[in-house]
């Protein structure tokens, strides 16, 4: 044993650290609790570390384990001490003085002293900000309160839930459209409101059930959650409690408080009137409740469900632990170090632990990408595209990276077998998959057409069919008209325009006859303006309902039912024109593929409802520009396509992703399509691995974001 061990396991343990009876553990023997009140910090440890307390003043390591192997059917070791003194060492839990002491605090100080960026990234991802000390005011207040937690309070919640269903199934249309009118500015105003209120509710069921059994809640407050505020409640002092009932009971108080409320919203739901006082009733016994329900009830995130699970489970510190035993399992799968289990449970008990930590992982994997890519979307430009970075660099890259470097320092533990061949064909491939440039192929979505075609319609008015004077495959040449409209309104205005027009030219003529007229001349004048240009108007639109071709070309889809004497809606369409002379392709591609194109590049066109036709082309012109306005509607999400749009006005479609327009032309003769075929072009591009793909992708976003 060294000398320096040797004083550290003689100094003594700070006289203010409190020693609680703790609950069973696994194995059935007994824990307990040490409290550290200056950092208000909890350790569970067990028997032999609690044996070795009670012996702990002004004994060495070795008079401690011999006295232990005397007095109880332990077998502790002087290496067992030393160990448990590092642990208390560690964890500022003994009594230090001296100058060699103080340099040793100053020296511990400065190795947990965090650079600027390391803090604001700590406290950009989650902080606390304790507002309130409400101990005093819960202990006065929960006798006041007390009455929630009798049996005969929680029937009554049931009742009055279930008087709520009724009244609800009985409303069922009426309250279905309450959650619609939730879509409005005041909707969304009452929504924030009611948030805030049930998380107050929330925090408090935590706080009141905690002194409900004697513990001290010192601290409630404001936690950011990667920006996002959500409050807090410290009941750590729970870990005091032996009872896992009452634990159990602290960590679901939150939720079941927001059920009760719920249930109590329910019913009133059904007796208030329309107004504010009735949607926030909805709301709360909706979306507000089942959203923190879904949220607080996970285990894969530090919020109630974790303490609930870990609680119910008796395993303290249930993430690290898990973490720890999936690790261990996947290295020994892996490679067979031959390492020791971290800690000894049960086999069904490690299989949880193992799985819980691979869920875990794979849980917040998703999350924290979700999370990136919402910061992305939500947060201005270059800030957006740093905190997204920040994230998928600290909680993705970072791990992994990790995990790699420990590999790669045992590489000499790593023994030639089965099992780490398969290890190593299986991480080639895997490289090979990511650096390796083998993916040629660019796929777009694409439609197939005449090189012009243009659709017929309705003008913005409705409108009567009077004559169709072309029919499917008839030839057309540019001006000839294809279908007569007529439209009742329209004549009827323009013959009341006409007659009010004929009435004002006359008393403009009769204005020198009449002192009448003659004083209004100037009223009379602005009035014939403004029914000339009516009728003017009027006359245009009777115009248009003459529909003529624009182009030359060949008849082709005419629209169902189109014959005389059908009423057309506006904007309706009646057929197609198609220009006999050629067929065209266009594709939309990524931003990270376009510079693997080139004209001239050879390419296919597989339809999507009929993978029969398949047309080889070639690339005849690649935009430069980014595409603002999708100009193919049967490309658009919103009709079914595979490009996602906004359509922030009416007929105006706009992709929610950089992309890029190319043209492609049959490299053989095609007949002439009929109507526009929707389809997916596959191009023979540059070879590029994923790793340089991602890596054009990011630099895209990085330089179009920052506006360089």
């Amino acid at each position: 044993m060294s000398a320096a061990m040797q004083s550290a396991a003689l100094l003594p343990l700070r006289q203010e650290i409190g020693l609680f009876p703790g609950p069973p553990a696994l194995d059935g023997s007994p824990s307990w609790t040490l409290h550290d009140p200056s950092a208000h910090r909890f350790y569970r440890i067990g028997w032999p570390e609690f044996e070795i307390l009670s012996r702990w003043g002004g004994a060495s390591a070795g008079a401690i384990a011999k006295r232990i192997r005397a007095e109880t059917t332990l077998a502790v070791e002087d290496e067992d001490v030393e160990e448990f003194g590092r642990f208390l060492l560690a964890c500022d839990l003994l009594h230090v003085s001296g100058p060699q002491a103080t340099a040793g605090l100053v020296g511990k100080a400065e190795r947990r002293r965090e650079s600027v960026g390391r803090w604001l990234l700590h406290n950009y991802l989650f902080m606390r900000i304790p507002l309130l000390r409400p101990d005093a005011f819960l202990t006065a207040a929960y006798p006041l309160i007390a009455f929630v937690y009798t049996r005969a309070f929680a029937a009554a919640i049931v009742l009055i839930g279930l008087a709520g269903l009724y009244l609800v199934a009985r409303q069922w249309d009426t309250f279905l459209a309450t959650f619609v009118d939730m879509f409005t500015v005041q909707g969304l105003v009452w929504f924030a409101v009611t948030l805030a209120a049930m998380k107050v509710v929330h925090e408090l069921g935590h706080a009141f059930t905690a002194k409900r059994f004697g513990c001290r809640v010192p601290s409630m407050g404001l936690a950011l959650l990667v920006l996002v505020p959500m409050l807090y409640t410290d009941v750590n002092e729970t870990w005091k409690l032996t009872s896992r009932r009452q634990r159990l009971a602290v960590g679901l108080a939150g939720v079941t408080a927001e059920l009760g409320c719920a249930a109590i919203a329910l019913c009133a739901w059904g007796f208030l009137p329309a107004g504010p006082a009735r949607s926030v009733a909805f709301l709360v016994a909706t979306s507000i409740w089942l959203a923190t329900v879904l949220i607080n009830l996970s285990p894969f995130m530090r919020f109630d469900g974790y303490y609930v699970l870990s609680d119910w489970l008796e395993v303290p510190n249930l993430h690290a632990r898990a973490f720890a035993m999936a690790q261990w399992w996947m290295r020994e799968k892996l490679f067979g170090f031959g390492d020791p289990v971290p800690e000894d449970l049960p086999p069904h008990r490690r299989t949880f632990m193992v799985a819980f930590g691979f869920a875990t992982w794979i849980y917040r994997f998703i999350l924290f990408v979700g999370i990136a890519v919402l910061v992305y979307h939500f947060a201005f430009k270059l800030a957006g595209v740093i905190m997204m970075v920040v994230e998928v660099v600290y909680f993705i890259v970072r791990p992994i990276w990790l995990e790699a470097k420990a590999w790669w320092s045992r590489r000499r533990d790593i023994r030639l077998n089965r099992r780490t061949v398969i290890t190593m064909v299986v991480l080639a491939m895997l490289i090979g998959l990511v650096f390796v440039p083998w993916r040629s192929g660019v796929t777009a979505p694409a439609v197939l057409r005449s090189s012009q075609h243009v659709d017929v319609f309705v003008p913005e008015f409705g409108a009567r069919v009077a004559e169709v004077s072309a029919a499917h495959g008839n030839a057309v040449e540019k001006g000839r008209r294809l279908v007569r409209l007529t439209s009742p309104d329209i004549d009827y205005r323009l013959g009341r325009t006409k007659g009010e027009l004929d009435t004002l030219e006359w008393q403009m003529g009769s204005r020198g006859l009449d002192a009448a007229l003659l004083a209004r001349s100037q009223v009379t004048e602005q009035e014939y303006q403004a029914a000339l240009a009516e009728y003017r108007a009027l006359s245009d639109q009777k115009r248009r309902l003459d529909v003529v071709t624009p182009i030359d070309g060949v008849v082709v889809d005419v629209a169902d039912g189109l014959e005389a004497g059908t009423w057309m809606p506006a904007k309706a369409r009646l057929m197609s024109i198609v220009d006999a002379t050629g067929v065209v392709v266009e594709a939309y591609v990524d931003e990270s593929d376009l510079d693997r194109l080139a004209e001239g590049d050879s390419a296919r066109f597989i339809g999507e409802a009929d993978s029969r036709i398949d047309i080889p082309l070639r690339v005849t012109a690649l935009s430069r520009a980014s595409t603002r306005l999708l100009t193919e509607p049967a490309l658009a999400s919103v009709n079914g396509g595979p490009i996602t749009v906004r359509t922030p006005k009416q007929n105006e479609l706009v992709p929610d992703r950089t992309i890029y327009q190319i043209k492609l032309t049959p490299a053989e003769p095609q007949a002439r399509p009929e109507r526009v075929v929707r389809g997916t072009v596959i191009l023979r591009g540059e070879a590029v691995s994923l790793a340089v793909r991602t890596w054009r992708a990011v630099l895209a976003v990085l330089i179009r974001e920052s506006g360089a």
